[in-house]
């Protein structure tokens, strides 16, 4: 009887103990597991926190990409508008270049008829100096002709010097600087006739370079001078090539 109640004794004991024991271990548990719950929380409200943030960002994002949406459709606009105007002054800057190229053509071929027309008329003056009066007579008609002829080609307010070939010249100013043209180019490059003379302000003495595409070819002197054009004799020792009616003379 004595060993039950022992046994019973040291039965209940330990199962004091082990509610102790359990109770203890629950209590722990219930500790970290509201610990880990805590610090769970905490992590959920900052996830949270961060997913507000990330959705206002995403917010901001989506409303930056509509505005640039719009500007992209807005640029999109102005280049097309642009393209087409750039499209629009290069056909017209080609057809300019085609009426330029086509004046440029028209206004060499008006300086060759003009030059061609001077040269004409600067040998009509020089035959007429020679021939018999029924030759004169129609040599100042053509050189009527010529000078009608060259009138058209004239700036506004310059006009053709009407007297014929023995005609006195005047005494203008000498020019200190110009241009004219080889008429007439004597037998061997010994003279050139140029197409300007004492109405010109041209003298006897007066030097001339004749040249071409800007190379000088020789030097000549005036020895003869009429109205409207001057007889020039070729320094020999200046002579770099062949002489041709059109040759540019300078002085």
């Amino acid at each position: 009887m004595k060993a039950l109640t022992l046994s019973l004794a040291i039965l209940a004991l330990l199962g004091s103990a082990a509610s102790g024991f359990f109770y203890i271990q629950i209590g722990n548990t219930k500790t970290v597991l509201q610990n880990e719950l805590s610090t769970e929380q905490v992590k959920s409200t900052g996830l949270k926190s961060n997913l507000d943030k990330t959705s206002a960002e995403r917010d901001e994002l989506q409303t930056k990409l509509s505005s640039t949406d719009a500007e992209l459709g807005d640029t999109k606009s102005k280049l097309t508008a642009s393209e087409a105007q750039s499209f629009q002054l290069n056909r017209d800057l080609t057809q300019i270049k085609g009426v330029a190229a086509k004046s440029e053509a028209e206004t060499q071929k008006l300086n060759a008829e003009v030059s061609e027309l001077r040269r004409d008329l600067v040998q009509a003056r020089i035959e007429a100096q020679t021939g018999s009066p029924e030759e004169i007579e129609k040599y100042k008609q053509t050189i009527a002709s010529l000078q009608s002829k060259l009138a058209v080609f004239q700036p506004e307010g310059v006009t053709v010097n009407p007297s014929d070939a023995t005609g006195t010249p005047g005494q203008p100013a000498r020019p200190t600087s110009g241009t004219s043209h080889v008429a007439v180019v004597g037998p061997k490059n010994s003279f050139v006739v140029l197409d300007i003379g004492s109405s010109s302000g041209i003298a006897p003495g007066q030097k001339f370079l004749v040249a071409r595409a800007g190379q000088v070819l020789a030097e000549a002197i005036v020895s003869e001078v009429k109205d409207t054009y001057a007889i020039a004799q070729i320094t020999p020792s200046s002579i770099k090539g062949a002489l041709s009616v059109g040759d540019i003379a300078s002085y």
